[in-house]
């Protein structure tokens, strides 16, 4: 536990200096934002080159120059007096860190998870058979078009709609199709590649961490543009954060032989080793959540506001008026193995990642082919209308620079590294791994950073603050693990694995139980009782899976009792007094 520290009392005018600071730091970077806009609105209307290169680099521009922008404010004028840039800076990001430590932990928890969700997509749904498991069929082979009949015929309103068709593969051994019924509800559903018919409806208990990442679990409208102000303040606070190795001092600075916490020391370390691919994500995150303002911004500048020019140059998207008239449904399998110039010479090997469907049955109808190849950037689509007609052929690597770096960007968030040919279920292993493995690194920097919080606060002469926010790490930190951990359990148990009132209601309640546990008696010992939960959980997945389902243990099985037999090592150690070490 922190002992508190002898400190001389705070000065009356203290607070009040802290309230301005805290004010003037806001409207730094709301002013920041203001000016960043109207850069990035000049730069979209006056750059040279073409109108979809000039919004996508003004779409990369926003939020980088946004950051930049509201550092440099805080850091002030360069002819200010001495460190004044470096405690400004070390300022913002103790200010900023201690608002949005625990909504951090959220955020790159829940990243983690969006990622187990992708990767354990198969592994997630035990009611397929071992028939379905078996390595699928090219997908001209599959049955698309009857998957289509089917959805049409339990989903009427689907011929005045769009759907999402994504076909079987190794690792999601059926056709997967994402649509929103009449109500505007989503709706998943997984057909058998052989026929065609349903053999699930619904989405595997993960999504809760998935929607958590991209929407707060509320309305895209309000969660996407809080995530994307969070994205940016985590970058703030990642940047200004290397002001705290005083690489930003100017001048020399005598040594002294005072030794810093070893929590401090690995916070930096470990900040300074993550900026990289942290930044990525935040920075991307933010550009993401804040479309609602980089659209109409980046669209008036480029495109005077024609908003459906924008989307069809980006997204290939076409915004056909419903025709009221009957047409032919598309012959899928045929659209699967077709190819246009451009494909040919940018992606002569690229698969079918997902065909969507607009207005089947209508002669308004067209079906757009999303294809993919090796890497990043091998990604291109062809858009085919009702009567056959060729409408849009696309291969990204021949794109322009700013549409290269618009969707690599995008991949790079997602994790969507592209197919690899026969090494393929290797690549997508290792880089699931290895964001899995960052990620959990970001929720350790914040609960580190957390930590020194409350060291902070016991030597400001308030250990009962430092307390509670031990309890929110403590709570927040092993309620995230325990949360997947038991959803990943629950994607076990057939009956219940595809409900979403259950998997809602496991996730309430397991949150309730946590805050309570958490809130009252010694938090060393609270921490110690969900670890071994968290443990017995580990252990009880293979178990369980073997039980209900049958499930051969594999390398998902043997990584929860890794990770089960590291929990009990390092309580035991933790444990031991330090003379029988």
């Amino acid at each position: 536990m922190l002992t508190p520290q002898a400190e001389a009392p705070a000065t009356p005018d203290k607070p009040r200096a802290n309230r301005r600071e805290r004010a003037r730091t806001v409207g730094i970077v709301i002013g920041s934002g203001i000016l960043a806009c109207i850069a990035t609105w000049l730069f979209a209307r006056l750059w040279p080159g073409p109108p979809v290169e000039r919004a996508m680099l003004a779409t990369l521009l926003l939020v980088p120059l946004w950051t930049g922008l509201a550092l440099a404010g805080v850091a002030g004028p360069r002819w200010a007096r001495r460190g004044h840039s470096r405690r400004s800076l070390f300022g913002l990001h103790r200010r900023l860190g201690a608002a949005l430590a625990l909504v951090a932990m959220v955020v790159f928890g829940s990243g983690v998870g969006a990622v187990l969700d992708r990767a354990l997509a198969g592994w997630q749904v035990p009611a397929a058979s071992a028939e379905l498991r078996a390595t699928p069929a090219p997908v001209s082979e599959q049955a698309l078009d009857d998957a289509l009949a089917t959805l049409l015929r339990d989903h009427p309103e689907l011929s005045a709609g769009q759907l999402s068709l994504h076909p079987a593969t190794a690792s999601e051994p059926w056709i997967r199709a994402d649509f929103h019924d009449a109500e505007r509800r989503h709706i998943r559903v997984d057909l058998d590649p052989a026929t065609g018919e349903v053999i699930g409806v619904g989405e595997p208990p993960l999504w809760v961490l998935r929607e958590l990442h991209r929407s707060l679990l509320v309305s895209p409208q309000l969660g996407e543009p809080l995530l994307g102000i969070i994205g940016l303040c985590l970058g703030l606070i990642l940047l200004s954060g290397l002001a705290t190795r005083r690489w930003v001092r100017t001048g020399a600075r005598p040594r002294t032989r005072t030794q810093r916490p070893r929590a401090m020391v690995a916070h930096q370390w470990l900040g300074l080793a993550l900026i990289p691919a942290a930044t990525l994500w935040a920075w991307s995150g933010a550009m993401l959540g804040l479309t609602l303002v980089i659209v109409p911004l980046v669209g008036s500048g480029a495109y005077q506001g024609d908003r459906a020019a924008l989307m069809h140059d980006v997204l290939a998207v076409e915004r056909v008026p419903l025709a009221a008239e009957s047409g032919p449904l598309p012959d899928l399998q045929a659209l699967a193995e077709r190819r246009c110039p451009e494909l040919d010479a940018s992606l002569p090997d690229a698969g079918v990642h997902r065909l969507i469907v607009r207005h089947p049955g209508r002669a308004s109808g067209a079906v757009r082919v999303d294809l993919e190849g090796a890497g990043l950037l091998g990604r291109g689509s062809l858009t085919v209308g009702a009567d056959g007609e060729l409408r849009d052929c696309r291969a990204l690597p021949s794109a322009g620079v700013g549409m290269l770096g618009f969707m690599g960007s995008i991949a790079l968030h997602y994790g969507e590294w592209g197919e690899w040919g026969e090494s393929g279920d290797l690549v997508r292993a290792l880089v699931d791994l290895t964001y899995v493995i960052l990620g959990a690194a970001l929720v350790a920097l914040a609960w580190l950073g957390g930590s020194l919080l409350a060291r902070r606060r016991i030597r400001d002469g308030d250990p009962r603050g430092a307390a509670r926010l031990q309890r929110w790490l403590t709570g927040v930190g092993l309620g995230l693990v325990l949360v997947t951990v038991e959803l990943a359990l629950l994607s076990r148990i057939s009956d219940v694995a595809r409900n979403a009132d259950s998997t809602l209601a496991l996730v309430g309640v397991t949150c309730v139980v946590i805050a309570i546990h958490v809130s009252t008696g010694d938090v060393l010992m609270r921490r110690r009782q969900l670890l071994i939960v968290i443990a017995a959980t580990l252990v009880a997945l293979p178990v369980l899976g073997w039980v209900l389902t049958q499930a051969r243990p594999g390398a998902i099985e043997g990584l929860a009792l890794l990770a089960a037999a590291s929990i009990s090592a390092s309580m035991r150690r933790s444990s031991t007094p330090p003379r029988a070490r």
